[in-house]
């Protein structure tokens, strides 16, 4: 809970907190800011494997789509007629 007597006479600064679901919360984004971090450095050093891993990544989410779209539909969408 804040000090009622820091609140009182104008305090704006930042209340550290030490325990709870607040300092948990900081505590994870700044986990996932780091990893981001570190994540978009090694993109920076490595293009190539970068857009390598893109585009092997982005193959297979089409190759998953189509399968899982043609496997749904069914019925057969072609209609001979004689």
């Amino acid at each position: 809970m804040a000090n009622i007597k820091n609140l009182r006479t104008g305090f704006t600064g930042e209340l550290d907190e030490t325990s709870g679901v607040a300092a948990k919360a900081k505590q994870a984004a700044s986990y996932v800011r780091d990893e981001a971090t570190a994540v978009a450095q090694n993109a920076q050093d490595h293009p190539s494997a970068t857009s390598t891993a893109l585009l092997v990544f982005g193959g297979a989410a089409f190759v998953a789509g189509y399968l899982i779209g043609s496997a749904s539909s069914g019925q057969e969408t072609r209609r001979r007629y004689w």
